[in-house]
Parts: structure tokens; sequence; C-alpha cells
């Protein structure tokens, strides 16, 4: 994955109604001259995509979005986006626990794990941890201290190598990696003071 020209900085402000997002695949489809079809899939996971509706905004907060757009240089730079729908490791409803994703299981000698998720048997790296939501389980107890996580890679570094076979867990909030897919920032205007942006896609950077 490369984040070469990633701003840490969050989208200022939260999708509103309207705003749709999914998982998009890239496959290849080729039909043979017997109507057989051979199918290759081109990526090892789905990229995400959103189609942003913003709430209705304020002159300040339309200037805040605009200002971050063009720091962004339209396509050019990514940046953290926060998904109402997905943001958590944990259960719809549910506050995050230590236990509720695999971090790896130790060997007596690793000390760096990546943070990650798994859906449907695929596995996705989280790069951007919410600041101060990362939570530790070895063998489904706590840990409290002896290890840092990089909210800018998602790695989980421990003081001492936990030991052969011990089972690591952890649970996050975290944001999206994303970049804008237009180069023009367009609103609506509705009433005096206020508008909103109709249509602002969004692409997850691999």
């Amino acid at each position: 994955m490369s984040l070469a020209g990633f701003h840490e900085g969050r989208l200022p402000v939260p999708p509103g109604f309207g705003s749709t997002s999914g998982p998009v695949w890239q496959t290849e489809t080729l039909v043979l001259s017997s109507g057989r079809e051979v199918r290759n899939a081109r990526w090892s996971r789905p990229q995400r995509r959103w189609e942003v509706v913003t709430p209705p905004l304020s002159v300040e907060a339309f200037d805040s979005l605009v200002s971050f757009f063009n720091a962004r240089r339209g396509r050019l730079s990514g940046f953290r986006f926060r998904d109402p729908a997905a943001f958590s490791s944990a259960a719809p409803g549910m506050a995050v626990s230590p236990t509720d994703e695999g971090l790896g299981t130790g060997d007596g000698t690793r000390t760096v794990f990546q943070l990650a998720m798994a859906d449907s048997g695929i596995e996705r790296p989280v790069l951007k941890p919410a600041l101060g939501s990362v939570r530790i389980g070895v063998n489904g107890a706590e840990l409290l201290t002896g290890w840092e996580v990089d909210e800018v890679t998602g790695e989980v570094a421990f003081d001492v190598a936990p030991e052969a076979g011990a089972i690591l867990t952890a649970g996050f909030e975290y944001d999206w990696p994303v970049r804008f897919d237009t180069d023009a920032l367009e609103v609506s205007f509705e009433t005096a003071g206020s508008g909103r942006v109709v249509s602002l896609p969004l692409v997850e950077i691999f």
C-alpha cells in the first residue's frame, strides 16, 4: 500500500443522509469462443468507495471544507475519513474490547504486529487507528502497559517479545485512508448562509 502524499487530518465534515458506500472488486472476465468464461481477480481484497452528501453546512463549516479540499489539492493527497457505519472493531452498538480482533501469535522474538480486521476470510490491515482507542489483549486478558501503537501505521510494538504461543488480540476504533476522487468541489446553496455538497466521492487508498 502506498500512502505517499498522505495528510493525517480527518475530513472536517460528517457524511449526511443520502451518503452511500460499499466495497468494489476488480475482476477480469474473458469469454471464450465456446461461451465459457475465464475470470481472474486482480485484487486480493476489495476497495471501499463512498459518495458523500454533507448535511447543511454553515459558512464557517463550508470554508473549513474548502480549505481542507484545497490543502489536499483535490485527488493529489490522502487523508483520514471516519465512516459512521464502519469505524470500530466491536460489533454494532458494542464498546471496543481487547479481544475483538486477532493480532497474531507470539514466538518469543517478534515485537511488532500490525492491527488488522478480518471479514469473510479476507484480512485488511488497519493503518489509521483512532488516537487513544486501541486496547491489547494477551491470552484473553487485557495488557495495560508494555506496548505502544503507532497511530500513523497501525503497528503495535511490545517492549518485550510476547512468549511463544501467546495469543495476541486487539480492539480499536479507526479511520479509513482515503483520497478525494474528484478535483472539483461543488456546493448547493439551499438557504441564505447555508449549503451542502451533494456529491463528494472518496476512494480508499491501497
